[in-house]
């Protein structure tokens, strides 16, 4: 039977309209047990060791907004290097974490800080102060968990939303296939209601790369600190070989030294 053009209109309405009322079910893979759908969640995040390659970041912050080309490596637990470049591809401020201590050289000023790897210490560079453990945890595409206990976990239109406590914190996870997190929220029960701590992220664009299923874009807002952070991975790899000496830096000849552990934040 051949449908008229106003009878083919009408099929694909009745289409649409069976879809909206029948949501998708989520991902098959992931468990309904909280405990259970913790664990996928923490092994999916294990598996990315590592992440490298070049990023557009934009920052919305208090002191105004833009945006730069980055080189960002990320090794899981807590290495770091952080390349900034200016319009023409000059690097103008470079930054490497191994081992809990940090290296900053910002050519501008050529001047090379060095201490211990503080959250204090890395906003020196980043707009909001954060623990490199939990730096490299968004890179690798994943959000710092709490640590808390797993209470619920319900099904939902192509994914699974896990709720961790503890005390009066609560964290919202909403998972997707292959137990990769598509957005994290966190929140303080009051006696008025809930209040956002903490950060937000949002994970998107999902590629499968080394065999994992990781986003290369990713916004972040840090209420607290009045910032939004994004990142669009240009170029990504996952999980391969990283050279330990990107992790570290050595000052230029007649750049300052300064000894941030010596030295007020």
């Amino acid at each position: 039977m051949i449908l008229r053009p106003a009878a083919r209109g009408l099929a694909a309405g009745a289409l649409l309209a069976l879809a909206a009322c029948h949501p998708r079910l989520p991902p098959p893979d992931l468990s309904l047990d909280p405990a259970a759908l913790l664990a996928e969640v923490q092994a999916a995040q294990a598996r990315v060791v590592s992440v490298q390659g070049r990023a557009r970041v934009g920052v919305d912050a208090p002191g105004g907004a833009g945006g730069t080309e980055q080189f960002l490596v990320a090794e899981r637990p807590a290495r770091l290097r952080i390349e900034v470049q200016d319009f023409f591809g000059n690097v103008v401020a470079s930054l490497a974490v191994d081992e809990g201590r940090l290296a900053l050289y910002d050519a501008r000023t050529r001047t090379f800080l060095r201490g211990a790897a503080t959250p204090a210490n890395l906003a020196r560079l980043l707009p909001v102060a954060i623990t490199p453990e939990d730096l490299v945890t968004l890179l690798c595409g994943s959000a710092p968990l709490l640590q808390g206990a797993p209470v619920s976990a319900e099904p939902a239109d192509g994914s699974v939303l896990l709720t961790l406590r503890a005390g009066d914190l609560v964290q919202r996870l909403e998972v997707g296939p292959g137990a990769a997190l598509l957005t994290a929220r966190q929140r303080r029960v009051t006696a008025g209601g809930e209040v956002q701590v903490g950060l937000d992220a949002e994970f998107s664009v999902h590629r499968t790369r080394a065999g994992q299923r990781v986003p290369t874009d990713l916004s972040a807002r840090i209420p607290e600190a009045g910032v939004a952070l994004t990142l669009h991975w240009r170029e990504l790899e996952v999980n391969a070989l990283v050279d330990p000496s990107l992790f570290r830096l050595t000052p230029p000849a007649g750049a300052r030294v300064v000894d941030l552990d010596a030295s007020p934040p």
